[in-house]
């Protein structure tokens, strides 16, 4: 008796201890966790149960001996069902049948009641204290068929389970099994209810021990755990959540102080508490509201914080996404995949806050299915080029012309490159778009011997992820090479941009091309970051008047003054002048009394196809 009450006294001891850590402790409470705290509880019950009809066995055998021996045969059968809902919890296709586990915990509270209607008898030897009988043996009947099942099924649907999942709970149950099996050869042995204890610390060990979903630097939950929690909201429907992103992209610039500061950070946000507060991707913070409407309560104070200084006076200035419902996501998926596109997409943004909603989830749409078509367009040479001419007014013809990407679609329309140049510069594809429009241009120069018809060279726009290439001259040259064309028949335009961030490189590459022979125009002067300083400081032979400016100098009399003026100076300087999108010809004629040296636009021609451009120059330059 002494021997049986120590083991049992060590299981509940163990049971005792899961409890405290299982319910003590803070956490995010998944299904999961909230079954495996079914099974705690019922599991200490079963453990009680058994020293109490030990104690009744050894020191009386009365009605209440029996009531007592039953209800620890009554706990047996439920743990053994609760550990078999455990593991139907991983598998998907149970786990959404409600019909199906309504029936089995109907099945286990008949199952369970049954034994109080069957006779069971005692041994009391002193040394050995056990009960038997027909009680007995049906619910070692009984039970094992959930334990059986459980691990039935764990083999059986093992590829819907988490592999470390699948692996705790099957040490566990072959735990339960092998004490089962040991007391049942050996009656003296009561170690069925100190193998179910082990197993359930097992479970806490490996699964449900809430330390585990909490990040160590920052003691907030791990992003893994935002994860199933999400998963979890979607399974129960519950969707008005709201999230707050704060990103804190600049924390990656201060390795040395990086910890403390999250450490700081994390702790405010815990005393908030308003929300669940995650650890994201990289040093972001992720906090789960009940609604948008707590959300917007609580935002104010996060941002009055983020305004006065961290650890040793650093002031951050995070990027804010909200999310104000995650139901316009259709899944976890998609919601995790559109935290990811922001964040890389407002990295470098002026704006501080962004609504992440059903517009915005629109657009990153639009920008993944013209990434992808890009793509198929690059595999499958769907690039082609038009090519718009340019006049020169001293020369009286044509002499050079501009070279504008098209892209066509699967059915054979023409996508204009504002659709997508600029999802092609944030992916990076813009370099492989603008060397096909190179090599297209290349071969057109060689194929139809351009110089033959009065052209010159052929301009070809570069982007600003093209001019910080370090490999971007010698590239262009190599293909120049190939294509045995003459350099000074390319002409390359660069965009004046205050986003060109490598301004060395550019200048290595323009000086290297410069060299070997190709010319620089300076295009869409007057609408960029830094106008002067780059006809100033690099060697553009020409300079692009964009639209805008032309159609400026028509409208009022300042800003014709300011473009005579800097018309002027740049002619000054020894470099021509293009004048862009004229399409009247009160502007042509004006703008050549004023020393313009080229004209493009639509009062010639907008841009055409290779064949129809090569017919054109040959009816406008022969019959000039």
């Amino acid at each position: 008796m002494t021997q049986s009450i120590q083991v049992q006294m060590c299981a509940m001891v163990l049971m005792l201890l899961v409890c405290y850590f299982s319910f003590i402790r803070h956490s995010v409470v998944l299904k999961s966790m909230l079954l495996y705290r079914q099974l705690v509880v019922v599991t200490t019950g079963c453990v009680a149960a058994d020293i109490l009809s030990i104690i009744g066995i050894a020191h009386a055998n009365s009605p209440l001996t029996d009531i007592l021996c039953k209800i620890y045969l009554f706990f047996v059968i439920w743990t053994s069902f609760l550990s078999f809902n455990y593991v139907c919890y991983d598998i998907v296709k149970i786990r959404r049948k409600v019909m199906l586990r309504r029936f089995f915990r109907f099945f286990t509270l008949v199952s369970s009641i049954i034994p109080f209607f069957l006779p069971i008898d005692f041994y009391n030897s002193g040394d050995e204290i056990y009960s038997f009988g027909p009680a007995v043996t049906y619910t070692f009947v009984i039970s094992p068929i959930f334990i059986i099942a459980s691990m039935v099924l764990i083999l059986i649907c093992k590829k819907h389970m988490n592999p470390y999942r699948s692996n705790a709970v099957m040490i566990w149950m072959l735990m339960e099994t092998a004490g089962a099996l040991i007391q049942i050869n050996n009656r003296g042995l009561l170690l069925i209810s100190f193998s179910m204890a082990l197993g359930v610390t097992v479970l806490f060990a490996k699964l449900e021990n809430p330390d585990s979903g909490i990040e160590r630097v920052t003691g907030c939950y791990r992003i893994s755990l935002l994860r199933e929690y999400v998963q979890q909201l979607y399974d129960n429907d519950d969707k008005e959540r709201a999230l707050i992103v704060i990103e804190n992209e600049e924390l990656e610039k201060e390795l040395s102080i990086e910890a403390i500061m999250l450490i700081e950070i994390g702790n405010f946000l815990k005393r908030l508490n308003c929300g669940k507060v995650f650890r994201g991707i990289g040093n972001d913070f992720v906090i789960v509201f009940k609604d948008v409407n707590e959300a917007k309560t609580i935002f104010p104070a996060i941002k009055e914080r983020f305004e006065f200084s961290w650890h040793e006076g650093n002031i951050l200035h995070p990027h804010y996404l909200l999310i104000p419902s995650i139901k316009v996501f259709e899944n976890p998926s998609e919601l995790f995949s559109t935290y990811r596109y922001y964040s890389n997409m407002t990295a470098d943004s002026s704006e501080s806050f962004f609504i992440i909603d059903s517009e915005a989830l629109d657009k990153m749409k639009e920008f993944r299915f013209m990434q992808s078509e890009i793509k198929a367009a690059l595999n499958e040479n769907r690039f082609i080029v038009f090519l718009q001419p340019i006049y020169s007014v001293t020369e009286g013809k044509f002499v050079s012309a501009e070279a504008l990407v098209r892209m066509k679609s699967r059915d054979g329309k023409l996508i204009m490159p504002s659709s997508f140049i600029p999802i092609a510069e944030q992916t990076g594809q813009i370099e492989q778009i603008g060397e096909r429009v190179f090599e297209i241009v290349c071969d057109v120069i060689k194929e139809h011997e351009i110089q033959l018809l009065g052209l010159k060279y052929i301009e070809i726009n570069l982007s600003v992820i093209q001019c910080e290439n370090r490999n971007l001259a010698a590239r262009f040259s190599d293909i120049i090479r190939r294509y045995e064309i003459e350099p000074n028949t390319i002409n390359l335009e660069i965009t004046e941009s205050g986003s060109i961030k490598q301004k060395s490189i550019l200048l290595d590459n323009m000086d290297y091309l410069s060299r070997y022979g190709c010319s620089f125009s300076l295009d869409d002067f007057g609408t960029g970051e830094s106008n002067l300083n780059y006809i100033v400081n690099m060697p553009v032979d020409i300079v692009k008047f964009d639209r805008s400016m032309v159609l400026s100098y028509f409208s009022t009399k300042r800003a014709g003054i300011m473009f005579e003026y800097v018309t002027g100076m740049i002619k000054r300087m020894g470099m021509k002048i293009v004048a862009e999108g004229v399409e009247e010809k009160y502007q042509f004629e004006a703008l050549s009394k004023l020393g313009i040296d080229y004209i493009q636009g639509y009062y010639f021609s907008k841009p055409i196809p290779i064949p129809e451009f090569i017919s054109f120059i040959r009816r406008a330059n022969i019959r000039k």
